[in-house]
């Protein structure tokens, strides 16, 4: 039987952080971006106005937290589920978060599988939530253990987040794998910069290296995303 795509809104300050996970839900089999806010005023207005089933929400936000958002939009009784991303630190707020009835974390800093592995997640949730005819332990059960928290691997020292997800903004751009210095270009960092995080995304199984060779001279390192 065939699903209608389920419906995200991105909502982050950073524009390019917002564009670039935005992309990466609308590739993942059984999702659809419906939009992208920066703030929480837009974003209550998209989610009014889109009706998306997932919302992936930041806490901080320029005009109010997101946990603000997340509890009008639970006020108004608007149908959506929430993957929320916060800080390690943030205890009170993942408290607050469950309260309503928050579906995931991402602790930052996060990497793309991470989100991924919560996506997967959702898509299950859902598909067992739309098979179920009547409820039962196990049927519960089953639903309990897939809204289960993930537990982000913290990136190392001297790995910036947003600047390693610049870099995979990189890559996400065409199919074809890309040199060091034709990621730092579209990145906008030096070509040290960027070889030092796609040797880190490379040793996290992150990315791929290969060899590309050409008629003449030597070899050309390219990589892509896994």
């Amino acid at each position: 039987m065939k699903h209608n795509p389920l419906r995200v809104v991105v909502v982050d300050d950073d524009f390019m952080i917002a564009r670039m996970h935005g992309k990466f839900v609308d590739k993942q089999k059984d999702y659809q971006l419906v939009g992208t806010a920066n703030n929480c005023e837009e974003a209550l207005s998209m989610i009014r106005g889109c009706k998306p089933n997932l919302v992936l929400l930041d806490v901080f936000m320029p005009d109010r937290s997101g946990i603000e958002l997340l509890h009008e939009i639970r006020l108004q009784n608007i149908p959506c589920d929430f993957i929320l991303i916060t800080a390690a630190k943030e205890l009170e707020v993942v408290e607050e978060g469950f309260r309503f009835g928050v579906f995931d974390y991402l602790i930052n800093p996060f990497d793309l599988n991470h989100l991924q592995d919560s996506l997967a997640k959702y898509v299950q949730f859902k598909r067992h939530l739309s098979k179920s005819t009547s409820v039962d332990q196990d049927t519960l059960d089953n639903l309990k253990r897939l809204r289960s928290m993930s537990h982000s691997k913290p990136i190392p020292s001297g790995i910036d987040f947003r600047t390693l997800d610049r870099i995979k903004h990189s890559l996400l751009l065409g199919n074809e794998p890309k040199s060091s210095e034709e990621i730092a270009k579209i990145a906008g960092v030096s070509r040290s910069t960027a070889r030092t995080y796609l040797t880190y995304m490379v040793e996290e199984n992150i990315v791929e290296e290969n060899l590309l060779y050409g008629t003449v001279g030597r070899p050309q390192r390219v990589f892509r995303l896994k």
